[in-house]
Parts: structure tokens; C-alpha cells; sequence
């Protein structure tokens, strides 16, 4: 029995079935409006290198969204897990972002050839208002390795013909920074994504990036910092904020943005890797050591943990023990991965036991041929000091030499002095002299240079104090310091020197004179008083 009209059922029927369909469209309009915002957090976090936070988003969407399955694959990328990244990609054989993944793949396998016939084929796919193809090629050149990136950018370009975007702007000033002399042009389009709504902290920090490689680390803290005021959330400003600290030792400012990068990062095994890292970097050895070997007992470990327990423990003076885990580390890493550092370091452990120090040099050898800087004086600088701290000072003063003739800006007098001074106590005196006379040459206001050439050429030309070879070089000397009482002990050489030589060559008035100069700066001095006794019977 129906209560209302056969009509007034029907019209009630057709109203339903309408607004079931309505709720219906919204409920799935706001199912796709949440699933699309879900996948743009995932790419902020990739973007901010919280790639397990990403995977967990992107690992549910992937089986039925190629744009999730493609970001997921970059996170395994991005972990250094290449064969399952792979597999990822050749799930969407016909989406070009998964193409060019895949594209990133071959790069990683030396593909370099497949990997640009792939990309060629994915930029083609690029239509007047669909630039993405070619947003997604470019990207596979500029975040792997074995691509021009001048392809990159080109096909950037053309993708900025179409849209000008704020990922665009940054993606291109990435592959400006891969050629050399884009700095500028890297600058200038990490300003304009600085300018686009959500982008100031990604662009801030890109800047400050820049500023760092520049060495121009004030420019780069402010840069961080900006970052970091503009999304709390991103945590890299965090951890390039304690490189740049550590870089201009503030230490403490270092170790206390490493631990905010860590609060905001996921917390994976390489960001505490990384956390352990700076402690070394902050001069933190003993809770480096600590980070790392609690890492390893949990059943992490990784050939560069043992690294940084090993450069850790050199810098604590526990060279057995800093040469155990450099063995271990040697062992395990991938020689192409083995830095210039790794060799210099240990080449210094080598120098620290008597029956491997021979074996040092070759160690030294080998950092300075895999390290491609330009100007390597800083690191013949720290070779020859550790050779010096050894006593290995013919070795010390063939480093200095090595130094000084890079002829770089930062070579000073205290190059020069410490190469003569080290051929000095080689006993190398012929090769000491032209060392001091150099510096004398080049920084002839500077007296420690007319001491030294003083004290070598009393040992070259005059040991038995009797030709007077030195006495022009210590009386130059001693005009400039004019008896400092600082420099107690060298005015007893060079006044010991004199007083000699006048002795020998029978001039008491000089022997007096220098005999009673010499008693100033050593009362008790024997000699001093047994010469000055017999000149005193002189007639």
C-alpha cells in the first residue's frame, strides 16, 4: 500500500538517485582532491630528502598512479637501492616520467648510451602545453651522473617556453651548477623560484649552497637561515647550517643544528650516520665513536662508518686503534668511493709506527693523486706538518718544498721557513739555504729569516767558530729584535755564536762585548765565565 501518489513516488525516486549520484561525485572528487594532495606531501618530502616518509605515501598509490610509482622509485634511488628502483620503473613501460627513471637507472649502470635514446624519446613526447616530458628528461641528466648538462638545460628552456615554474627554475639552476662557470646563471634562477609561492626555503637553501662551494660562508648562513625561517619543517638548512658552523669553527653551533636536522629528519640510518658524521666534523670524537659503534652493534654498518671511527680515533691519539678500523674500512669500501682524505690520514697513522713509516709516503702519494683541486698546497701543507710532528723531517721538508712551489696565494713565509728549518734538522744544510735565503728574498722585514740562515750557515760554513761565515746574518737579526726577552733562548745562540768566533780570532773587546751580552740572557752560562776569566789575563 503506498501512502503518497504513484507520481509524487517517482519524482521522490528521481531525486534520490540524483543527489546518490551527486554525494557520489563528491565523495570521489574529494577521494582524488586527497590522494593528489597525499602524493604532492610525498614530493615535498623526496624534496627534502625524507625519502622514507615519502615511501610510506607513495607505496599504497603506486599500483594504480604512475606519477607515485615514479617518485617512489626515485626514493630507491636515492637510497642506493638501484635493482629495486628498476623494477619500480618498468612497471608503467608507456609513462614517460617512469621512462626517464628508468633512463636514471642506465646512468647509474654506465648505460650512458641507452639511457639517451630513452631520454630522447621522452622529450619527444613533450606537446605545446605539456612540458613535463621534457621537465622529467632534463631531470634525469641533472640528478644523475653521465649526461651533458647542457641537453638539460636546453630542454629546460623549452619547458620554460611553455610555463615558468618554480620547479623548473630550480631544476635548472641544479644543472647550471654541473657546468662549469653556471654559478651565475644558477644564481640568478634560484632567485626567480625564490620569488614563486613555495618555493623560498628550497630556493634559499640552493643559494646558500652556492655561497658555501664560494667558501663564502657568511653569504651561506644567511642563506640557510632564511631557509629554515621559511618552512621549519625542511631539515636540510639544519644540517648545511652545521657544515658551514664547523667551516667557520663554531662548533657548538654546529653540533646544535645537527641535532635540529635530525629531530626534523626521518631518522634512517644515514641521517644518524650523518649526525655522527658532524660530531666529528664539531671535533665531538669520542661520541662520534660512540654514535657509530652503537649503530654497528644494532647491525648497521656501512665501509664509511668506519671512516669516521677511524679519523675519530687519530684525532684522539689512538693510532692502533685508528689503523685497525682504516683497515677495516679499506677492505670494505668500494674503492671508486675512497677519498683523497682516506689515503692522507692514513698515511699519517703509517707515519706514527716505526715499521710501517716507510710505507707513508706511498699513502700520501696516492690522496694526491686522486685529489683533482687545482691548488693542493693545503694538503702538502698537512702532510709536511705530520711528517714534522713524526720527525720525518727530510720527508717534512720535500712537502713544504712541494708547497711553496704551487706558487698559490696561500703560500706565506712560514712555508718557506718551516722547509728550511726542516731541511735544518735533516741535517740538510745545502738545501736549508736557498730555502731562508728565498723567504729573506720575499719577506725581508721578517727576522726569523736572518736567525735560521744565521744558525745554517754557522753549521754549512762555520762550525768550528773560526772564519766569522755567520756573524753578518745573527748581527742583521739581532738589529731587528733588539734583545727581546722572548726570545731568550735564540739570543743565547746567536750571542754564544759571536762570542766564539771573536774569541778564536783574539778580539777581546768583541769577546768581551758579546761574552757580557750572552751572560745577560744566562747568568750561570760556563763557558761564558771560563772565557771572560782568560780574557781577562789577556794583554
Amino acid at each position: 500500500m503506498h501512502l503518497l501518489p504513484q507520481n509524487t513516488q517517482y519524482r521522490m525516486r528521481k531525486t534520490m538517485n540524483l543527489l546518490k549520484g551527486s554525494l557520489c561525485l563528491l565523495f570521489s572528487s574529494i577521494s582524488l582532491l586527497s590522494q593528489s594532495q597525499t602524493i604532492q606531501d610525498a614530493i615535498q618530502f623526496y624534496k627534502y630528502n625524507r625519502f622514507e616518509s615519502a615511501k610510506k605515501i607513495l607505496t599504497p598509490l603506486a599500483a594504480t598512479d604512475p606519477q607515485a610509482n615514479y617518485y617512489l622509485g626515485l626514493c630507491e634511488l636515492a637510497t642506493e637501492n638501484t635493482a629495486t628502483a628498476k623494477s619500480i620503473f618498468e612497471k608503467y613501460p608507456e609513462d614517460n616520467a617512469n621512462n626517464a627513471g628508468l633512463a636514471r637507472v642506465y646512468f647509474e649502470e654506465k648505460k650512458t648510451t641507452e639511457a639517451m635514446a630513452l631520454l630522447n624519446k621522452v622529450s619527444s613526447k613533450a606537446k605545446k602545453k605539456d612540458y613535463m616530458p621534457l621537465k622529467y628528461a632534463a631531470d634525469a641528466i641533472t640528478y644523475t651522473n653521465g649526461g651533458d648538462p647542457n641537453v638539460a638545460v636546453e630542454w629546460y628552456k623549452k619547458a620554460m617556453d611553455i610555463e615558468k615554474t618554480g620547479d623548473l627554475h630550480i631544476a635548472i639552476g641544479d644543472a647550471y651548477r654541473k657546468i662549469i662557470g653556471g654559478g651565475g646563471n644558477a644564481m640568478t634562477n634560484y632567485e626567480y623560484a625564490e620569488m614563486m609561492n613555495g618555493y623560498q626555503s628550497l630556493a634559499n637553501y640552493k643559494m646558500g649552497n652556492l655561497w658555501y662551494a664560494a667558501k663564502n660562508y657568511d653569504s651561506a648562513l644567511s642563506k640557510y637561515a632564511r631557509s629554515s625561517s621559511s618552512d621549519a619543517a625542511n631539515p636540510l638548512p639544519y644540517k648545511a647550517l652545521a657544515d658551514a658552523y664547523y667551516r667557520i669553527k663554531k662548533f657548538k653551533l654546529s653540533k646544535e643544528n645537527i641535532e635540529k636536522y635530525l629531530e626534523l629528519s626521518d631518522k634512517t640510518t644515514d641521517d644518524q650516520i650523518q649526525y655522527a658524521n658532524t660530531l666529528y666534523l664539531s671535533k665531538e670524537y669520542g661520541l662520534a665513536i660512540s654514535k657509530m659503534n652503537e649503530l654497528i652493534s644494532k647491525g648497521v654498518e656501512k665501509p664509511y662508518m668506519y671512516r669516521v671511527i677511524g679519523f675519530s680515533q687519530l684525532e684522539l691519539k689512538e693510532y692502533a686503534n685508528a689503523k685497525q678500523s682504516m683497515d677495516k674500512f679499506f677492505a670494505k669500501q668500494d674503492p671508486a668511493k675512497v677519498i683523497p682524505q682516506d689515503h692522507i690520514n692514513y698515511g699519517k697513522l703509517l707515519l706514527k709506527d716505526s715499521t710501517t713509516i716507510g710505507l707513508a709516503k706511498g699513502s700520501f702519494e696516492k690522496g694526491i693523486q686522486s685529489d683533482t683541486s687545482a691548488d693542493k698546497s693545503a694538503v702538502y701543507r698537512e702532510i709536511a706538518e705530520a711528517c714534522k710532528d713524526a720527525q720525518a723531517y727530510t720527508d717534512a721538508a720535500s712537502w713544504y718544498k712541494r708547497t711553496i712551489e704551487t706558487n698559490a696565494p696561500s703560500v706565506d713565509a712560514i712555508d718557506f721557513w718551516w722547509c728550511g728549518v726542516m731541511y735544518y734538522y735533516a741535517g740538510d744544510y745545502v738545501s736549508a739555504e736557498p730555502m731562508l735565503n728565498k723567504m729573506i728574498e720575499k719577506y725581508p722585514t721578517e727576522p726569523t729569516g736572518y736567525l735560521w740562515l744565521a744558525r745554517n750557515t754557522a753549521q754549512l760554513k762555520d762550525k768550528d767558530y773560526k772564519n766569522g761565515a755567520a756573524v753578518e746574518q745573527f748581527n742583521k737579526w739581532l738589529g731587528m729584535v733588539n734583545d727581546d726577552p722572548t726570545k731568550k733562548n735564540d739570543h743565547i745562540k746567536a750571542y754564544t755564536y759571536l762570542m766564539w768566533v771573536n774569541y778564536q780570532q783574539k778580539n777581546k773587546a768583541e769577546t768581551d762585548k758579546y761574552s757580557n751580552k750572552l751572560l745577560q740572557f744566562d747568568a750561570t752560562n760556563k763557558k761564558a765565565l771560563e772565557i771572560r776569566a782568560d780574557i781577562a789575563t789577556w794583554k
